[in-house]
């Protein structure tokens, strides 16, 4: 009984050091969105995220989870910003980070270039 206890210690120590030393798997993103307007993205989490620029009315709508929020722009020196207080969306070209109050960042990227003009 006790190699037992040992056994199964051991590969708990070696499962939760290797889960903590991991990267995440190689991500794909949707299929090819039709509207220019629109990015698609997969999470370090695994989630797959949408993101719908409007430009011309300063704001975007991401779409995760099966819920839908708009987030107005919010001004930035590089890349962009995205925020209705609780949430917000910073990023760069194909990577974003989605913030939700005090929970961790979420990290996302799409597997094509940034194609939404006045965004960056």
């Amino acid at each position: 009984m006790k190699k037992m206890v040992s056994l199964c210690s051991g590969a708990l120590a070696t499962l939760l050091m290797s889960g903590c030393a991991s990267q995440p798997p190689v991500m794909q993103a949707f299929s090819e969105p039709t509207d220019r307007g629109s990015m698609q993205f997969a999470c370090g989490n695994g989630e797959k995220v949408e993101m719908q620029f409007y430009p011309e009315q300063g704001r975007s709508v991401l779409r995760r989870s099966g819920w839908t929020v708009e987030l107005p722009k919010q001004a930035t020196e590089t890349g962009y910003a995205f925020s209705n207080g609780p949430t917000t969306v910073l990023g760069k070209g194909n990577e974003l980070t989605i913030q939700i109050g005090h929970l961790a960042p979420i990290w996302c990227r799409s597997n094509r270039p940034m194609m939404v003009a006045g965004v960056q």
